[in-house]
Parts: C-alpha cells; sequence; structure tokens
C-alpha cells in the first residue's frame, strides 16, 4: 500500500534550558513516510504520557495497516483521499485513546497534547494537525508554513476586523491553546493536502523551536545545510541559544531528487 519513496529523514529532541523533564514525543518513519511530532500538556507528567500515546497509537495504525476507512462517514474515491482519511482517522484514534486513559487514571486526569504529522505518498503529502505543533515546507530557498495555530491568537485573529486588538487586550492569553487530543472525547482535526516537488524538505516541530527562533533563521539552517541530521542538531543548539524556554523537538524529510527550479 505504501510506495517506497526515496525519503531521507532525521530527527532530534532536547528538554531545553527551563524544564525539568521533556513532554515532547516524535517519530520518524520513512519506509512509511509518516512523520510526527507531539507536545504533551498536564501536569505530573501526563504530558509525557498524552504525547507518547499520540505517536504510539498513530505509529500503531501505519504499521499494522490497519482499514480505518470503515468508521469514515463520508465516502472515499481515489487512492489520495483514502491517505487522507487514514491519517485523520488514526489521529482520531489516539484522541479517543488519551481521553479514555485521561478519564481511568486520577493522576492523569486532564492530560492532553498537541499533534502534528505528514504522511508523504506518491507526489502528494498529507498533513494533519491539533494545537500549535506545526508543519513547515522548504522549497527553493522559501520557508513556507502549511499549519495553522490552533490558539486563542490565531482564532481571533482570523474571526473579525477588531480582532487584533481583542488579542492585545488578551495579550497573556494569546497563546493559549484551543484544541489538543485528550481534552475532549472528539476533537476537530484540521488537514490539508499538498502536491510534493523532489527536493521539498518537510519540517515538524513544536513550538520550543518556532517560538524562540524566527523562521528566516530555520530556513537559513535547512538553505545553508544538506546534511539533515546536522541541520536538525543546529536547530536544536540554536532554540536553547534563545533561551531554550521549553522542550524543543524538530523532525526533518527530504524528497528524493533534486529540487524543482
Amino acid at each position: 500500500m505504501y510506495p517506497q519513496l526515496a525519503i531521507e529523514a532525521a530527527a532530534r529532541s532536547d528538554v531545553g534550558r527551563r524544564r525539568s523533564h521533556n513532554e515532547d514525543s516524535f517519530a520518524a518513519l520513512p519506509c512509511v513516510g509518516l512523520f510526527m511530532v507531539a507536545d504533551g500538556l498536564g501536569g505530573n507528567a501526563a504530558g509525557e504520557v498524552a504525547s507518547r500515546m499520540a505517536i504510539e497509537v498513530v505509529k500503531g495504525c501505519f504499521e499494522a495497516d490497519e482499514d480505518l476507512e470503515e468508521t469514515w462517514p463520508y465516502g472515499t474515491g481515489s487512492a489520495h483521499d483514502r491517505d487522507e482519511v487514514r491519517l485523520v482517522m488514526s489521529v482520531r484514534r489516539a484522541n479517543r485513546a488519551i481521553y479514555d486513559a485521561s478519564q481511568r487514571q486520577a493522576l492523569q486526569r486532564g492530560m492532553a497534547t498537541t499533534f502534528a504529522g505528514v504522511l508523504l505518498g506518491a507526489g502528494m503529502a498529507y498533513i494533519a494537525h491539533v494545537g500549535d505543533t506545526r508543519v513547515y515546507r522548504m522549497r527553493d530557498g522559501k520557508l513556507e508554513r502549511l499549519t495553522r495555530d490552533h490558539t486563542l491568537l490565531e482564532e481571533l485573529l482570523g474571526d473579525s476586523d477588531g480582532a487584533r486588538e481583542a488579542v492585545q487586550a488578551l495579550s497573556n492569553r494569546a497563546r493559549t491553546i484551543t484544541r489538543a487530543l485528550g481534552a475532549d472525547e472528539n476533537v476537530d482535526i484540521e488537514s490539508r493536502v499538498e502536491a510534493t516537488a523532489p527536493g521539498d524538505i518537510f519540517l515538524v516541530c513544536s513550538d520550543g523551536l518556532w517560538g524562540p527562533v524566527p523562521e528566516r533563521r530555520i530556513a537559513g539552517i535547512l538553505e545553508a545545510h544538506r546534511d539533515l541530521g546536522f541541520a536538525a542538531e543546529l536547530l536544536i543548539d540554536l532554540a536553547n541559544e534563545h533561551g531554550g524556554p521549553d522542550n524543543v523537538t524538530c523532525v526533518l524529510a527530504r524528497l528524493g531528487g533534486e529540487a524543482a527550479r
């Protein structure tokens, strides 16, 4: 079911400078074209549990090659449709697993996690995300964000002409997460499909990277260093040089072939 694509990948994670433990989880699976990051939320180390569950549940759905489409309420046509459905349904299953676990264990009550994942198929990238973990694409020297943060800031800015003033009034809450896996029994998962080109680099990262590090600096590192492992290490170092305010995780995947010019 999964075409063998030429994909190079690298992933790095670090606790940062101000946290005592790392609540980020990630996976880079070139064999199925799947790349994911989850950033846990909740006390008593429950955020770490939630993020790990999200990655493991989604990963398990793909490695087991399960048929998730029978629970999807809409008809599916092309293989592209089915790949998007498979990714979204696996994330939906992760949400339910985290929510159910949080209801059973008092110490895990209220645990949740952000999530972003990219599934690379033949000529297409399928993206699903919840929260403020981001997906970027680097193409022809340009870094483009492919996800919209589910935060109070972005939702207010997209709501009305007067939203910017409202955000300024609520500046201390502007980055509050409005969606997360496990927070509720059901969650609205945002997805999109993008055509790919040889040489595209996809970056999936937690806010520990994009928060302190300007996008132009991220783009500069990806442009200057072809070795993805080295680039990932430099991105982690750069986040820590900017104060390392949070756990920082980045997953990089590059499609084989020369970039389109």
